[in-house]
């Protein structure tokens, strides 16, 4: 079960969360009875996509700094 999510958060995932919401909200059966467990699927895979692409990119960000500190270390030994 997932948190309230922000749609400015995730927004690649958009349409997902809106439909996953009211298909909670249409019946309160639909939600217990498993009416909705494919549009969680989906957000599950659509959430975890957005998770590796930022991931990715995070790891890129952090291999650059490593990078300069790792130039700047090398000039002070100089």
């Amino acid at each position: 079960m997932h948190s309230k999510l922000d749609l400015h958060k995730h927004m690649s995932c958009e349409e997902i969360i809106i439909e996953l919401d009211k298909c909670h909200h249409q019946s309160v059966f639909a939600k217990y009875l498993g009416r909705c467990n494919g549009l969680k699927v989906a957000l599950n895979d659509c959430l975890q996509a957005e998770f590796d692409v930022n991931r990715k990119k995070h790891f890129e960000v952090a291999r650059e700094k490593r990078r300069k500190y790792e130039e700047a270390w090398k000039d002070m030994e100089e």
